[in-house]
């Protein structure tokens, strides 16, 4: 194998701009990745549901034999019946009744305002132009 043309510098120099365009797009794509987890939790915000408990109905077995009975079903202690019954409530129906709208009695007038100020155009001023002088170490000045 032939020895490398490129000296320890060099190749260290080499590596540091590797790492720098690593780290570079290593911060880019997180920066492109929180803004779009910003942009899907608002654009997920707005379409939340909210789910709705299923309701559970108890079961009834109509047999004096213990043998076919079901202990789970007979047992108190192990079986939690969830029972809701519809809430019906009524309300008469009321009549609304609106009351026409009256206009403002005060009539609203528009007064022009003269302006205090009137408009000056820019005038036009002669540009003058400074002489910069410097001085060389051997004594000689130069202007421009």
């Amino acid at each position: 194998m032939t020895p490398s043309k490129r000296t320890p510098q060099q190749r260290d120099r080499r590596f540091a701009r590797v790492r720098h365009v690593t780290q570079a797009v290593f911060v880019g794509s997180c920066a492109a990745s929180a803004l779009f987890v910003g942009y899907a939790a608002n654009a997920a915000h707005s379409v939340t549901t909210v789910p709705t408990v299923p309701t559970t109905t108890p079961s009834t077995t109509t047999s004096d034999d213990p043998a076919t009975t079901d202990p789970a079903t007979t047992d108190p202690a192990t079986t939690t019946t969830l029972r809701r019954d519809p809430v019906t409530t009524t309300t008469p129906r009321t009549t609304v009744t609106t009351t026409p709208r009256t206009p403002a009695t005060t009539p609203t007038t528009l007064k022009k305002v003269t302006p205090t100020t009137a408009y000056t155009p820019p005038t036009t001023v002669p540009v003058t132009t400074t002489t910069v002088c410097s001085s060389t170490p051997s004594g000689r000045v130069i202007c421009y």
